[in-house]
């Protein structure tokens, strides 16, 4: 009996809603860098894979061939700000902190509510740039 209650336990947790998630994707205009974050949809910040490129190098939490394995360090989210930062494989040290801040705007009348969001990359001893971000 208590297999049959444990596999039915897990058809139901199965069967609940599906995380979805989306790309936070940040440049800074120039193709110079990019910071690209899979976001889950849950009530708290929830980073599924981040992918980092600046000065010919590539970093990832998944990484492919030819690129550097990170972790993410500690993250958070506001609705307005949103504060990431990236640390080396094993947490020895940082590799990237993102800082984004993002604007509403609900026009009056007709027009569709926008959101705008930028903010800075900094990647110690590689470099920062001003970004600007599309993405949820």
């Amino acid at each position: 009996m208590k297999p049959l209650l444990a596999a039915a336990a897990l058809s139901a947790a199965l069967a609940g809603p599906a995380s979805a998630t989306e790309w936070v994707i940040c440049g800074d205009g120039e193709e110079k860098a990019s910071f690209e974050v899979l976001l889950g949809s849950l009530d708290v910040i929830a980073i599924d894979t981040i992918r980092i490129s600046a000065d010919g190098k590539q970093w990832s939490t998944k990484p492919d061939a030819g690129m550097t394995k990170v972790e993410v360090g500690q993250a958070f989210d506001t609705g307005d700000q949103m504060w990431i930062d990236v640390m080396s494989e094993g947490m020895g040290g940082i590799v990237a902190r993102l800082r984004l801040f993002t604007a509403h705007e609900e026009p009056a009348g007709e027009g569709e509510p926008f959101d705008a969001t930028g903010g800075i990359l900094h990647m110690p001893g590689v470099g920062a740039w001003a970004v600007s971000c599309s993405g949820p």
